[in-house]
Formats: structure tokens, sequence, C-alpha cells
């Protein structure tokens, strides 16, 4: 979840006031600060997309202060031009914001002025456009390799990662070495494979800076950092994405240690020996040293990932900027009396302040809604 202060979080579950504040910047300069967004459009968020933020977002005012690009170098051109945009929460004279992203303008594909027309001139009196929007892994993918890159010696994952990212960084999940056989494709999967090696996968910050986040958290967390109470809307589906074997690895020096467990009971219809195959889940730690470890290591998380249910709920409610992608959650419907645990994988936000958002949690349980209710 995003690190916003208690009485902000408060305000967002409380009545308050919302809009959206937008703020253009070429590279670090700030070069326009209020940016006239207008209701229509929206911004998307995926966690197995590159990019990862998505928008489409409308530029509107009735004024001659017009901002719609005509060179390179306009505040709203698509050549390195970005637009930040956040959510403010507004509570009697009190404001706080919450950022929603930082946006590379990839196109604008409508713009356009209106005019007053006079004998001898005319004037704009309003002008408007369209701006699509992408987070900044379009920089990361666009900065390919010139030539073939492989690891540099000794350095370790996080090292590599901020050696080979053009943008900043932020240290998160443990650190490792770099397997010896890894090999670079392009700079993207180069740091995709990389988080991989820490059990991760690439994750932008709001503000728009590199870490990682934890690889299925709806197989692997227990605890939810967030409670979405009084859900609008639940839809459901599911899939075949249930596992019955593990696979634990640790490199510790020039040692490789591995443990493999499996659900091997023809009467069990997760077997692998029956008609869904195996499914195996991969787990790596730097923390394992001992082949002990390991075992019991896969043993635990073999237990875990079988009784999972690897099913998706759609779900409406009131906007909650300060969830992320990747974040273990419980969502309540009290309509349906039912209670979900699992992890977000999209969202959906209007530009419309006062809209619902919407999002696909994967499911890692249900819970009791009899015993949620008497908390």
């Amino acid at each position: 979840m995003l690190p916003i202060s208690d009485e902000a979080r408060k305000a967002l579950e409380d009545n308050h006031t919302p809009s959206y504040r937008a703020r253009a910047f070429y590279g670090a300069d700030l070069t326009v600060d209020d940016v006239p967004l207008d209701v229509d459009g929206s911004l998307s968020f995926s966690g197995d997309a590159t990019p990862s933020a998505t928008g489409s977002v409308y530029v509107r005012k009735q004024d001659g202060r017009s901002l719609v690009p005509r060179t390179d170098t306009d505040p709203l051109a698509p050549t390195g031009q970005e637009i930040s945009i956040a959510r403010v929460v507004r509570v009697g004279q009190t404001e706080w914001e919450i950022p929603m992203g930082r946006y590379r303008i990839e196109e604008v594909p409508d713009m356009r002025e209106y005019f007053r027309l006079f004998p001898s001139m005319k004037e704009v009196v309003g002008w408007e456009c369209q701006l699509k929007l992408v987070d900044r892994f379009d920089i990361i993918d666009a900065d390919d390799f010139l030539v073939p890159e492989s690891p540099k010696p000794g350095n370790s994952t996080w090292a590599e990662i901020q050696r080979l990212s053009p943008l900043p960084i932020v240290r998160s999940l443990p650190d490792r070495s770099v397997p010896p056989s890894l090999a670079y494709k392009s700079r993207l999967e180069a740091i995709e494979d990389l988080m991989s090696n820490i059990g991760g996968i690439p994750h932008l910050t709001r503000e728009g800076t590199l870490t990682a986040r934890k690889k299925d958290a709806w197989l692997t967390e227990t605890v939810p950092v967030f409670t979405i109470d009084g859900v609008i809307d639940v839809g459901g589906g599911m899939s075949n994405k249930r596992y019955n074997a593990v696979s634990v690895r640790s490199s510790t020096g020039s040692n490789d240690i591995v443990s493999v467990r499996e659900i091997n009971d023809p009467s069990n219809p997760l077997s692998v020996t029956g008609p869904l195959r195996r499914r195996t889940y991969k787990h790596s730690s730097p923390l394992i040293e001992r082949q002990a470890q390991a075992d019991a290591e896969s043993t635990t998380i073999l237990r875990r990932v079988s009784s999972k249910q690897s099913r998706s709920i759609t779900f409406s409610c009131l906007p909650r900027p300060d969830i992320e992608v990747g974040d273990f959650g419980k969502v309540i419907d009290r309509n349906a009396r039912r209670v979900f645990l699992g992890e977000v994988s999209d969202m959906r936000f209007s530009m419309d302040p006062n809209a619902d958002m919407t999002g696909t949690m994967i499911v890692s349980e249900e819970l009791s809604y009899e015993a949620e209710a008497d908390q």
C-alpha cells in the first residue's frame, strides 16, 4: 500500500471532497503547475503487463491560454514530457495529495482550439486535447541494449538492476548473487529475470522509481494490508492456476540446494499423475543455507499453494487510491454475505473523482462471513 498518513487514510474512508490534480514536467523541470484535467478518461493499473499503468485523459479549458501542443518543446508534446497525477482528498480546509502515478505522454491523438473571429484577427476562447499516457516502463523498454550485455562479474542482483536501469531504484526484497548462467536478451527482460532471481517482479512506485514487489502474493501472504468494506458489486471466475508441485532452490557459494515436493496420491484430483498433470511452483531464497531448511520450506509451501483456489473476482467500490497492484487484502461484500482474501491484479480509476473504482482480485481463500461480521 502507499505510505500515506493515518489522517489521509481515514479521510479516504469518511466523507471528503475528491478531485484530481495534474502537473507537467520535462525531465526534472516543472513546466505547468496545474494541468486542467476533465472528468472524461481513466487510469488503469495491471499487475501482469508492461507498461503496468496506462491512461487516457482529456485536458480542457475555456480560456485563451491554450496548452494544445504545436511543437516538440511544448509542455504536453509526446517527446519526453511527463504528467504527474494525484488524487486530492479534502476535508474542510485540509487536503492530502495521493499520487496516482507519473506518466509519459505517448500520444496526443486529438487536439483542437476554438476561436472568436474579429475582422482583423482571431482569438482563442477554448481548447482541448486528449493525452495517451504510459508509465515509465516505457523508458526501460525503449532504451534497449545497443550491443549484447551480460552480468558484470561480482555484482549482486540489486547492483546489476541499478547498473541496467535508466530509472532510480528502491531496493526492497533481499539481495542475492547473480546466477552465472544468466544471459541478457533485452534491458527490460534482463531486469525481469534479475528480479525473479530475488523472488520478485518489476514494480514502479507512483513517483516513477523502479523497485520490486513480491511475486504471487496471493499464494504466499496471509495477513491483509487493506480492507474494502461495502463493496457495491462482486463478480467471479475460476482458472487452472493451481499448483501440485514445488521446487525450492537456494544458491550458497558454489553449492545448489534443491528440494522438490509434489502431490502423487492418485485419489487427489491435484495429483501430478492425474489429468491436471504437473504444475510446479518455483521458489528461491538466499536465506536457505541447508538441505533441511529447503525440505521444510518445500513441504510448507506445497501445503499452502495446493490449498489455494486460483480464481478471480471483480469488484467495484468507492475509490481507494492508496491500494496498489500486488497488495494482499480483504474484500467484504455485505449484500452477498461473502468475504475474500487475495491479491489485487488490476484496477481502473475514472477521471470523474466521484465515480467508483473497479478492480480484479486473485482470490486465495474465502472466509466465513459470520466470523468476519462478529469482529
